[in-house]
């Protein structure tokens, strides 16, 4: 959830109002019942006490955003958005809370590893909140193609089987027909008898990329063209399958525009429309892997944070009945 966009820094400024009034008043409870003692109150005294219950009320709220979200996601209890707000500001909230609760020291062996394990908590979702501000804005700027995360490798066998009718049609199918590869995806509408070929082209309106359809002149085969099935073969192809996992030169923006210069300078001009074809056909590649790697830092953070807030609640619940047991 952004935080800093116009829109949004609205929805969340009564809840920063919110969050400053209530520290500052627990802070001036915490400041007056401190005044004159020789040491910061903890837990045994009364404000210490209450804010501990607050502090464990807020993140057992916390720790119930994760089913709200996985197993009660049809129950309607309150808007996702109204309840991502208070799960950051709550979680804010806490901090001072639990610092004033065990006076500002780490106490005991299960106090200090609670409280350890609270701050690494606490840490890890402001990271994940940092890299939800930067991401979602680098993924529009930089993945104009970006599609389905879960059809990344759908969509690639599809542009592979496209590829394949291309580079048939222009070198030669009859050439090429044993070598073709069954993806289980669809090869289009087009074969290499047809006078015409629709095909998916890229276009650019201002930011944002996507495919239209066009058709291109299928006069072909081209003579003099083999060189194209030859690095299609060997590069091309299994780049589009495996993107960055081929370890193919065409990973890199500047590489594979050397690559593809390379071809235009050694096969027919006729067959240069073909070429940019293909070259777009690896652009939009490397923008999923790229998507690859956003989405795996975008949601990998959640790695740490739930597993470690799951520990952190039983240790929360162990802490409460050691305290009520042998206080």
């Amino acid at each position: 959830m952004l935080l800093f966009g116009k829109a949004n820094s609205r929805t969340h400024l009564p809840w920063l109002i919110s969050f400053i009034i209530a520290t500052a008043a627990a802070a001036a409870w915490y400041i007056s019942f401190a005044y004159g003692m020789p040491r910061l109150p903890g837990g045994n005294s009364r404000p210490g006490w209450w804010f501990g219950v607050a502090g464990g009320i807020l993140m057992s709220f916390e720790f119930f955003l994760w089913p709200r979200k996985q197993l009660f996601r049809t129950w309607r209890i309150g808007r996702a958005q109204t309840w991502m707000r208070a799960h950051i500001w709550f979680g804010c909230f806490t901090v001072p809370l639990i610092a004033m609760h065990c006076g500002f020291r780490f106490g005991g062996a299960l106090s200090a590893v609670l409280l350890w394990l609270f701050i690494i908590v606490i840490i890890s979702g402001l990271y994940g909140l940092v890299l939800q501000q930067i991401i979602p804005t680098r993924m529009l700027n930089e993945i104009p193609a970006e599609t389905i995360y879960g059809q990344i490798d759908r969509v690639a066998n599809l542009f592979a089987d496209e590829a394949d009718e291309l580079v048939d049609a222009t070198c030669g199918g009859e050439r090429r027909k044993n070598q073709r590869v069954d993806r289980g995806g669809s090869r289009g509408n087009a074969n290499s008898s047809e006078s015409h070929r629709v095909v998916g082209a890229e276009r650019h309106i201002g930011r944002v990329q996507g495919r239209v359809v066009t058709t291109i002149s299928a006069s072909l085969p081209v003579p003099g063209s083999e060189w194209l099935g030859k690095v299609y073969d060997d590069e091309i192809s299994v780049y589009l399958v495996k993107g960055r996992e081929s370890n193919s030169p065409l990973a890199s923006s500047n590489r594979a525009a050397s690559i593809f210069h390379d071809i235009k300078l050694k096969v027919p001009p006729g067959a240069h429309e073909i070429v940019d074809l293909l070259e777009g056909l690896c652009r939009q590649r490397r923008q999923f892997d790229r998507q690859r790697t956003m989405h795996a830092w975008l949601h990998g953070w959640l790695l740490i944070h739930l597993p470690l807030s799951v520990a952190l609640m039983i240790l929360m619940c162990v802490h409460i009945y050691v305290t009520y047991v042998y206080r």
